[in-house]
């Protein structure tokens, strides 16, 4: 019996931690340097650091536009990130990438028919959202509450930003 309380507790550790590890297998709380390793292995290349937004984008993954890690800059710890597809992708590609989503974080726990946003929340603080920005593109945001000022765009980003551009201002 003892074992199998312990192998009950094992699994929900293992199902906790991979709740938490998302896209491009990013994960909160990653160092940058294994968050940035992770995306150099798969194509991507810092492209722009503004403040505590870095940029990655890749010249062979034509299926991402842009995919922006959101890091505390004092203990250089991803805290969120954020995914922007391209507009070019089909429904069936958007549609692969919310069947993804579902492998890894199981069904959807909150849809949000109003702006057509569906949301996994992983603990009381952190939250992936799944949804279409105002210019079309399919974005993904791995949100974290708990660190709100983080997650505001410096004004010589907001300076960049144009209609044709995801809003990653509002999860």
């Amino acid at each position: 019996m003892k074992r199998f309380y312990l192998f009950v507790l094992l699994v929900s550790f293992i199902i906790g931690l991979n709740a938490q590890r998302g896209l491009f297998g990013i994960a909160y709380d990653d160092p940058l340097n294994k968050a940035d390793s992770l995306l150099c292995y798969q194509g991507f290349l810092a492209t722009d650091i503004e403040g505590n937004l870095i940029t990655y984008r890749s010249d062979y993954n034509k299926f991402v536009d842009a995919i922006i890690l959101i890091v505390d800059p004092t203990d250089e710890i991803v805290i969120g990130w954020f995914v922007s597809y391209s507009k070019e992708n089909t429904k069936e590609q958007d549609e692969y990438v919310l069947e993804q989503l579902e492998k890894m974080h199981g069904k959807a726990v909150y849809l949000d028919k109003k702006r057509e946003k569906i949301s996994w929340i992983f603990d009381e603080q952190r939250v992936a959202i799944y949804g279409y920005a105002p210019s079309g593109n399919l974005c993904v945001y791995y949100y974290d509450f708990s660190r709100p000022e983080l997650f505001q765009l410096p004004p010589t980003i907001e300076n960049k930003i144009d209609k044709n551009q995801p809003d990653i201002s509002e999860p």
